[in-house]
């Protein structure tokens, strides 16, 4: 009776491993994230207001970091012209040190227009970096 009940628990244990298999394979929402240093990140750029985009980000790691955050924000228009490019440091924001995470809003003065953002998010611990670039979506600044 033992070798029959483990058998159908065995079976039963497969077919549930299979199906969520061929899940996660076939879902294209669901992102892998395959980082030393990274567990999660965010960034999406939203008008601020006239003559200003917000960059809102949040990026963590699942240790202790040297360093966390944004290196860079690349801004192009709509178009694909290149912009302007802010630099990540600790003096405006965009990069905390011993922390396992960091959130926060960046704010970039530009004219009006239509923009879009190309964001690199990292995280350091110890010599390893691990980095992300994020594209957001564009925005109407008046």
């Amino acid at each position: 009776m033992k070798r029959i009940l483990s058998f159908f628990a065995a079976t039963a244990l497969l077919i549930t491993c299979n199906i969520t298999a061929a899940f996660a394979t076939s879902n294209p929402e669901i992102e892998t994230y395959a980082s030393l240093t990274l567990s999660y990140y965010y960034v999406e750029m939203f008008s601020g207001g006239k003559g200003t985009a917000d960059i809102d980000f949040l990026v963590r790691s699942n240790k202790l970091t040297d360093e966390i955050g944004i290196d860079s924000i690349k801004i192009y228009e709509s178009d694909g012209d290149y912009v302007k490019t802010i630099y990540g440091s600790r003096s405006n924001g965009l990069i905390l040190t011993d922390s396992g995470w960091h959130s926060d809003s960046y704010e970039i003065s530009l004219p009006a227009g239509s923009y879009y953002a190309k964001v690199t998010v990292f995280a350091t611990v110890g010599s390893i970096t691990d980095s992300r670039t994020v594209t957001t979506s564009t925005v109407r600044i008046s």
